[in-house]
């Protein structure tokens, strides 16, 4: 049976944390580049890659979209990839914020309720995370994206200026905004299909972002470095 294998830098490693509770994938890292495979999937097509495969039976590799093999699988130590992720610094990642349009937008409200998420850039979240005392980081959890933001989660979050969001129920609105009357957090979860523990954000220009439960890291100052790491800027 054919896999689909990719290489990626060793830099984006964090971007793998979203697939490491799925069964069926392996890593292992050669010359400075991570190797990825496991079952065929759209999900493959998210990935930044800097090439993809498919790998036949004996481990010869043909690019996407081609005929013939080019190559041969590494010979190398491969792991699950909870494993693979596991011995590496840990770094938080969410998803590539798919934008996907809904059906009810969020509409104003002057309504005052307990913030549950926060979105920072990671450089300001990063300074405040490294000079904290370590008591202030518990209970919080965050993931970083491509763009260098940070989503934040937990009952008391960083006093930084950023995008306060209300949260219930896995469904998060802005502050300062609310569900259309008739409209509860469990229909919108219902609706978008939300896994357990995963979070849509709602945007007043009706469109979402989904944050999977996976993506979320403890905040601790090694798992902190090893996010700002990923960013040259930082």
């Amino acid at each position: 049976m054919s896999q689909t294998v990719a290489t990626l830098n060793a830099a984006d490693a964090a971007w793998l944390g979203r697939w490491r509770t799925l069964p069926g994938y392996q890593a292992c890292e050669v010359a400075g580049q991570i190797w990825v495979r496991g079952p065929e999937s759209s999900e493959w097509a998210l990935m930044p890659a800097l090439a993809r495969y498919s790998a036949d039976d004996t481990g010869r590799l043909t690019p996407v979209g081609k005929r013939l093999p080019v190559a041969k699988l590494p010979e190398a130590p491969w792991q699950p990839l909870s494993d693979f992720l596991r011995v590496r610094p840990p770094a938080a990642a969410l998803p590539a914020m798919h934008i996907a349009p809904i059906a009810w937008a969020p509409v104003p409200s002057s309504e005052v309720r307990e913030p549950g998420l926060l979105l920072v850039p990671l450089a300001n979240f990063a300074r405040w995370a490294l000079e904290a005392v370590t008591a202030r980081l518990r209970g919080l959890h965050f993931a970083a994206d491509d763009m260098g933001r940070v989503c934040v989660r937990g009952p008391l979050l960083p006093p930084l200026p950023g995008e306060v969001w209300w949260l219930e129920g896995g469904v998060a609105v802005p502050a300062g905004w609310t569900l259309p009357a008739g409209i509860t957090e469990s229909l919108v979860a219902r609706s978008l299909r939300l896994a357990e523990g995963e979070i849509a954000l709602l945007h007043p220009d009706g469109t979402s972002e989904r944050l999977p439960t996976e993506a979320f890291l403890p905040v601790t100052r090694s798992a902190v470095r090893a996010t700002a790491a990923g960013f040259s800027n930082l």
